[in-house]
């Protein structure tokens, strides 16, 4: 299970980046995050249940120092967030010197050959009590490097919390950001905050039991947590597909920002929001192609034709045409259908053939829609406006 998640979470960690490359490149340092904490995930399967003395050769120790970047990159995606803002300043160098450190004493153990890791991987897998006796870092032992790199992750958890209280923006600056991106945005860090904690707090304490015991014992020992950080693990990594903003991209705030702001009901303006510009394509393709005509018209049509992933357009017509797709597609097909009664395309079509013609598939549906937009039926508003006519 730990495996197959692991190799999951890998995968969706490239749609993340690939879809967030143009427009948030925050998302390279959580796709790194994910990477890097899959890749753990894997080397710890091939240790405990794996059996496969090829992976875990490749697998054992060499991405050891790689693991030190998890608590980093997971710092710079929070702060860069919420700060709008992508690049490092020269002070954030100085977070790469525990991995660089690392490195460099686990530099004779990555390159020896890799027959001598594959009879390792062998000595592993018949006794993993044998890991306390394997030269991985000329600096200290592989139990050492497990409670160091579990520490450093911790302290950089308890600092991005820290960052998710004090960068919340206070009431006047909340104005100038659209809301319902911060909402998305919060909701999406707290979760991911959360499940690392459980799966952080759940490997110190299996750090500090080895310190204590063997590997074995602890292994052992340690299911329980093993089960609360797969669960946490697991639940980190599909909350992605429940947050689409997040996965397929939503830009940063700050390049929605216009030099002039209209206040509307205490909300930020539509020309406020990053997806601006697209509202405003799917709006003149909605007008000048008509596709609503279709009977099988849906939201995946527009996003094929603008070329934009389906949840922007969704996002686009939930928050800033604050409406539902149904609704939107069926008040445009009564447009239509007014209008076709009032040019008197009724004196030459059935009320039916004009419904088909708006896009309807059946007469119900036509008139269920119709009365719901109108408060008539086609009949009684074709009958009005008769009598208004006449008078």
């Amino acid at each position: 299970m730990l495996l197959y998640l692991s190799i999951f979470t890998i995968l969706i960690s490239f749609v993340l980046l690939y879809h967030n490359w143009g427009l948030n490149k925050n998302a390279i340092y959580l796709t790194f995050v994910f990477i890097l904490t899959s890749i753990f995930g894997i080397a710890h399967y091939l240790i405990t249940s794996g059996g496969s003395r090829f992976w875990l050769a490749i697998f054992y120790n060499n991405f050891a120092a790689l693991m030190f970047l998890i608590g980093p990159f997971l710092y710079f995606y929070i702060r860069n967030t919420l700060t709008d803002r992508y690049s490092l300043s020269k002070k954030d160098w100085l977070h790469f010197i525990p991995t660089l450190i690392a490195f460099i004493g686990s530099v004779p153990y990555i390159f020896q050959s890799f027959d001598k890791k594959l009879e390792i991987a062998d000595k592993i897998i018949q006794n993993p009590d044998i890991i306390e006796e394997i030269d991985v870092n000329i600096f200290y032992t592989m139990g050492q490097s497990f409670v160091f790199r579990c520490s450093i992750a911790f302290l950089y958890l308890i600092g991005c919390i820290y960052l998710l209280w004090k960068l919340y923006p206070s009431e006047t600056k909340e104005k100038q950001i659209p809301k319902n991106q911060l909402i998305i945005t919060y909701r999406w860090l707290i979760i991911l905050i959360t499940n690392l904690s459980f799966i952080f707090v759940s490997f110190i304490l299996l750090a500090i039991s080895s310190e204590h015991s063997v590997p074995s014992k602890t292994i052992n020992d340690g299911q329980v947590l093993y089960i609360i950080a797969g669960l946490a693990y697991s639940i980190m990594s599909f909350s992605l597909i429940l947050f689409p903003e997040i996965l397929y991209g939503i830009p940063r705030r700050n390049e929605a920002v216009t030099p002039k702001k209209k206040k509307v009901k205490n909300k930020i303006a539509p020309e406020e929001d990053p997806f601006f510009d697209m509202y405003k394509a799917i709006l003149k393709y909605l007008e000048e192609e008509k596709p609503f005509l279709n009977p099988d018209f849906s939201v995946s049509d527009i996003a094929l034709y603008l070329k934009a992933p389906q949840n922007h357009v969704s996002y686009c017509i939930t928050y800033l045409m604050e409406t539902k797709f149904s609704k939107l597609k069926s008040a445009l097909r009564i447009k239509h259908a007014l209008e076709l009664l009032k040019k008197g395309s009724n004196s030459l079509l059935t009320i039916e053939a004009i419904g088909k013609q708006s896009g309807f598939k059946t007469r119900s549906n036509f008139y269920a829609a119709f009365k719901e937009e109108t408060g008539f039926t086609p009949t009684e508003y074709i009958n009005n406006e008769i009598s208004e006519t006449i008078r």
